[in-house]
């Protein structure tokens, strides 16, 4: 009898109490475009803070690999 009313007590509880999700912070870099003018990469970094993602502006990068 006590067995079964700690499992109805965890299944009551886990439909109560949200389950916690993680989130990292993090850094990346994201490719904008391969200028064919030039012939270089436009890069942007970009952070994911608390779920949300921000991305700042395009910059130079590096050249573009040859299409096959």
């Amino acid at each position: 009898m006590i067995g079964f009313m700690g499992t109805m007590g965890d299944k009551i509880l886990g439909r109560l109490v949200p389950k916690a999700v993680a989130q990292a912070d993090t850094t990346f870099q994201k490719i904008c475009y391969c200028s064919q003018r030039n012939s270089f990469y436009y890069r942007q970094t970009c952070h994911v803070v608390g779920g949300y993602t921000s991305c700042g502006t395009c910059y130079l990068s590096s050249p573009c690999r040859p299409s096959a």
